[in-house]
């Protein structure tokens, strides 16, 4: 499928734009509400906490009044009666005031109880709702892929950043452990001795399809990764980018032996690391999204994910502008399909539909539709 302006001109990023830019109004209209509940229930909190917190400061107060007034009241008395009435209703006073102080503090801790559980609700169903969107739909993104074995089982993650909002991915693999033979067969040369009496260094070529891949890193064009058998004797660490390649058989470098060097297999080893950069996009069963940052801070912790849809929201606001331009109806974003055999589609969505869709929201949503070009004027 091929993506192109109505006026045939290729589209930056080849996908389906409309949409796109429909599930980015559909995500809005269910996070924002989301977040504006959660901001709710915070604010809800704080107002009770600092009720209860004037509720213990009265209690301190008059149970410092009453101390006061009952040591006022007995000043110059030598009653043995009169100080021990005085005694008993300070001691009285001060069992209930700190019962009663007792209970709003368990008031309070209920009341952060209660929120706290809502709020983790809610911002499980934000990150719910993001997920799909984020793992496709962000143009112009840097991603970063990792994975190692846990308990032998092979664990991953997603890094991706753009304009300073960054989000992270929890990847389930396909394969529950991965080894070097799964991707393809491999051989490294090494150093190794031989012999019964003199035990000489000779050269070898040792097999490591068999051998177990426990850590992988892909970020850019380079790619890292550790291959190591079953008790861990052998350990290599292969490192590559367009430019350079690194192999550590344990402390010692392979491509730095003059004598090792010539015997690597460049074609294999690049075949392989070729592999592991696929692995991450045919071999993910299952992605989660785990958290959002907008410059660091946690944007569903902190309530600023409106602040991270509106900077996506600039990045579609140049696409919609360029379509907007490019099209030959101005109230509408429209972008053209071209299927195999040339067979040509039209799809669009029309800017008062759009800034509608937004309206709903209210004043975020019609800030997000001034920032996508399709408030209406």
């Amino acid at each position: 499928m091929k993506y192109t302006f109505q006026d045939s001109t290729e589209l930056p990023v080849q996908r389906d734009f409309i949409q796109d830019l429909q599930d980015f109004i559909r995500i809005s209209k269910e996070a924002i509400p989301l977040e504006k509940s959660i901001i709710g229930i915070k604010q809800g909190n704080k107002e009770e906490k600092a009720i209860s917190q004037r509720r213990l400061e009265e209690i301190d107060k008059f149970q410092k009044d009453v101390i006061d007034y009952m040591e006022e009241r007995v000043q110059g008395v030598e009653s043995e009666e009169i100080l021990e009435i005085k005694a008993r209703t300070i001691e009285t006073s001060s069992t209930v005031s700190m019962l009663k102080k007792n209970e709003r503090l368990e008031d309070i801790d209920r009341l952060n109880r209660q929120a706290l559980m809502e709020v983790q609700q809610l911002e499980t169903r934000i990150l719910a709702t993001l997920s799909p969107f984020f793992e496709t739909s962000i143009y112009g993104t840097e991603n970063a892929y990792y994975a190692s074995a846990e308990d032998k089982e092979l664990k991953g993650r997603q890094v991706s950043s753009v304009n300073g909002v960054q989000y992270e991915f929890e990847l389930n693999f396909a394969h529950g452990a991965l080894k070097v033979e799964d991707l393809r067969e491999l051989t490294l040369p090494v150093w190794a001795k031989s012999g019964i009496l003199s035990r000489e260094e000779k050269v070898k070529k040792m097999d490591v399809s068999d051998f177990h891949i426990t850590n992988i890193e892909y970020e850019g064009n380079s790619v890292k990764t550790v291959l190591q058998d079953k008790d861990a004797e052998h350990v290599f660490t292969l490192s590559a980018d367009d430019r350079t390649l690194r192999i550590l058989y344990g402390d010692h470098d392979i491509t730095g032996d003059e004598k090792l060097a010539p015997l690597i297999d460049r074609e294999a080893l690049y075949m392989f690391m070729v592999k592991l950069k696929e692995f991450f996009t045919k071999s993910v069963k299952s992605r989660r999204l785990r958290q959002v940052l907008l410059d660091g801070k946690n944007a569903v912790e902190e309530n600023i994910v409106f602040d991270c849809l509106k900077l996506i929201a600039g990045i579609y606001g140049k696409l919609v502008r360029e379509c907007i331009e490019r099209g030959y109806t101005k109230g509408e974003v429209t972008i053209k399909m071209e299927e195999p055999g040339s067979v040509r589609t039209e799809k669009y969505v029309s800017k008062s539909e759009a800034s509608s869709e937004l309206s709903a929201i209210g004043t975020e949503g019609m800030e997000l539709a001034r920032i996508l070009g399709v408030a209406e004027a």
